[in-house]
C-alpha cells in the first residue's frame, strides 16, 4: 500500500511540474492583459522588423554598416527597444506561475508526509478537539465556492478581470473536470478514514481544493487591481481548510494537500485555456498604482498572543484549574480622520486545564488517565479606535463592547495503555466533567503600538484587557466503577473570566 500511495503521489509531482514550465513560457509569450489584439499585432511588427534589421547588421561590411546607421537613424531606437523588451524574461521559478507550482508542490509534500505520520495527524487532531471540542459548523460548505462565485460577480458588476467571462467560464469547466478526476481517483484508491469515523475517502480534502482552486483563479483574474484581493481569497480557501479540521471532517494531511492540488489544477486549467483561446477573450485592464494615504490608516490584523485569567478557575472542578493560556484574533477597523475610527475584534482564547498530581494518581491507580480539554471562550467586540500617528509609528487605545461565548468542553477518563494513533478502533474515553458555556456580556480596552513596513505592511505590538462573569452549566461524573459512570445532576454557575493577553500583530493596510 505505502508503495502503490508513494507512486500516485509521485506521478502528480511530475505533472504539475511538467506543466510549470511550459505555463512559464505561454506566459512569457502572451503580451500583457491589458494590450489589445491590434496593440499585440503592432508589436509583433516591430518585433520583427527589428530582428531583420539585427540579422542585416550582422551580416554586412563594416563600411555597409555605416551606410545603414546614416540612412536609417530613426532604426537604431528600434533595435533598443527589442533588446529592451527581452530583459523582461525571467527564471521560471521566479514567474507567479512558478512560484505557484512550487507552492502547489511543497503542499502536496507536506500533506503526503503527514498522511504517512499518522502519530502526528492523530495529535495534531486530539489538540485541535481540546482546544475547541464540540466545533460544529457548516459555514465550509459555502465559503468554498465563494471565490468563485467572486470571480465571476466583479466582472459582473463592472470590477473588471483579465479574461473575459467566457474564457473564464470554459477555465472553470477544465477546473472542475480535472479536479473531479484527480481528487476521487485518490479518494477512493487510498481510502484513508475521516477522523469522525464517517467513511474511507478523507485524503484530500475535496472542500479545500474547490476552496484554493477558486482562490487561485481569483488571484490570477483580479492581481492587477490590488495585492488584498488575493490576500482576501486565500485566506477565506485557508478558512475553508481549517474548519474542515475543527468540524473533525479530515485531518491536517488531508487539507494540507487539496490546497496544493487546488492551486495545481487552476494552473494546468490555465496552461490548457491559453493553448486554446491564444489572444482571445483578454480584457484591457488597467494595473492600479497604490498610494499611501495617511489621512485614513484603516487595517485588518492578525493578532497572537499570551493571555492569561486574572483569578485562576481553581475550585470550579474538583483537582483541575485554569490559568494561562493564548489567543488568536482578527480585528479591523475603518478610520474616518487620521485619529478617530471604529471597528471591531473577533478571535478565541483557550486555557490549558491542570489536573491535581493526587486525583490524576488516584485514576492512575484504577487503570484509568484524565485528559482536560482545555477551557475558553470565543470572543465578538465592535467599538472605537483613536491613534496618535508620528511618522511612520503610532499608538492607539481602543473601546469595545460584546459578548463572549463556548466553545463547550470536556474532561475524558480513558484506560492506561490503549492505542491511541489506531484509526479504526480508537479507544474508548468516558466523560468525567462536561462544562456548557453560555453568552455573556464583555467589555474590552487595550493599548497598541504599530510600525508601517511598507505601503501594505505594518507590524506592531497590543496589551488589552477583557471583563466578563462567564455563565456555564456543568455536568460532573460522580462514580466510576468498571466502566460504568454515574453523574450528579446538571448544575448552573458562573465564574470571574476577566483576562489580559499581550502579543504582536501583523496588519494589511488599507488606507
Amino acid at each position: 500500500m505505502f508503495i502503490k500511495k508513494s507512486i500516485i503521489f509521485l506521478v502528480i509531482g511530475l505533472w504539475f511540474c511538467k506543466i510549470g514550465s511550459a505555463q512559464t513560457i505561454a506566459n512569457l509569450n502572451q503580451s500583457n492583459g491589458y494590450s489589445s489584439f491590434n496593440q499585440n499585432k503592432q508589436l509583433q511588427i516591430l518585433l520583427a522588423t527589428n530582428l531583420k534589421f539585427a540579422a542585416n547588421y550582422s551580416n554586412e561590411s563594416v563600411e555597409s554598416n555605416r551606410t545603414f546607421e546614416n540612412t536609417n537613424a530613426s532604426q537604431p531606437n528600434l533595435f533598443n527597444y527589442y533588446v529592451d523588451s527581452t530583459s523582461i524574461n525571467q527564471k521560471w521559478y521566479k514567474t507567479d506561475t512558478g512560484i505557484s507550482l512550487m507552492v502547489a508542490g511543497g503542499l502536496i509534500t507536506a500533506g503526503t508526509i503527514m498522511h504517512f505520520d499518522t502519530s502526528f495527524k492523530v495529535g495534531v487532531r486530539d489538540n485541535i478537539n481540546r482546544y475547541l471540542p464540540d466545533f460544529k459548523d457548516t459555514m465550509d460548505d459555502i465559503t468554498q465556492y465563494v471565490p468563485i462565485a467572486a470571480a465571476f460577480a466583479f466582472d459582473a458588476v463592472g470590477i473588471r478581470s483579465k479574461h473575459s467571462q467566457m474564457r473564464k467560464f470554459t477555465t472553470l469547466a477544465t477546473m472542475t473536470g480535472t479536479s473531479l478526476i484527480v481528487t476521487n481517483a485518490l479518494k477512493y484508491s487510498i481510502a484513508e478514514p475521516r477522523p469522525d469515523g464517517s467513511a474511507n475517502n478523507s485524503f484530500p480534502s475535496g472542500h479545500t481544493t474547490t476552496a484554493f482552486m477558486g482562490a487561485h483563479m481569483f488571484h490570477k483574474e483580479y492581481k492587477h487591481k490590488s495585492p488584498f484581493y488575493s490576500i482576501a481569497a486565500y485566506a477565506l480557501a485557508t478558512m475553508t481548510g481549517v474548519l474542515r479540521q475543527l468540524n473533525n471532517r479530515h485531518w491536517i494531511s488531508d487539507v494540507a494537500a487539496g490546497a496544493g492540488l487546488g492551486i495545481g489544477v487552476t494552473e494546468f486549467s490555465y496552461f490548457l485555456n491559453d493553448r486554446w483561446w491564444k489572444e482571445n477573450g483578454i480584457n484591457e485592464i488597467e494595473v492600479l498604482e497604490r498610494t499611501i494615504n495617511e489621512s485614513k490608516p484603516s487595517f485588518i490584523a492578525a493578532k497572537v498572543g499570551y493571555a492569561s485569567l486574572v483569578k485562576s478557575t481553581v475550585g470550579n472542578t474538583p483537582g483541575l484549574s485554569s490559568k494561562t493560556g493564548g489567543r488568536i484574533t482578527v480585528e479591523g477597523a475603518y478610520f474616518l480622520t487620521k485619529s478617530f475610527g471604529i471597528g471591531g475584534e473577533i478571535g478565541f482564547q483557550s486555557f490549558p486545564r491542570a489536573i491535581d498530581p493526587i486525583i490524576q494518581q488516584e485514576f492512575n491507580n484504577a487503570g484509568y488517565e484524565l485528559l482536560p480539554q482545555s477551557g475558553g471562550n470565543r470572543m465578538y467586540y465592535t467599538g472605537v479606535y483613536y491613534q496618535v500617528p508620528f511618522g511612520k509609528n503610532s499608538i492607539g487605545t481602543k473601546l469595545h463592547l460584546g459578548v463572549v461565548s463556548g466553545p463547550a468542553s470536556k474532561i475524558f477518563v480513558r484506560e492506561l495503555g490503549q492505542d491511541t494513533g489506531d484509526l479504526e478502533n480508537p479507544p474508548q474515553e468516558y466523560v468525567y466533567a462536561d462544562f456548557e458555556p453560555k453568552t455573556s456580556f464583555s467589555w474590552a480596552t487595550g493599548l497598541y503600538y504599530k510600525r508601517v513596513l511598507n505601503k501594505n505592511l505594518s507590524i506592531g505590538i497590543y496589551a488589552d484587557y477583557n471583563w466578563a462573569d462567564l455563565k456555564f452549566e456543568r455536568t460532573l461524573m460522580d462514580e466510576f466503577n468498571n466502566g460504568e459512570p454515574t453523574y450528579f445532576p446538571k448544575e448552573a454557575r458562573k465564574t470571574n473570566y476577566d483576562s489580559y493577553a499581550i502579543g504582536a500583530n501583523l496588519d494589511v493596510m488599507l488606507w
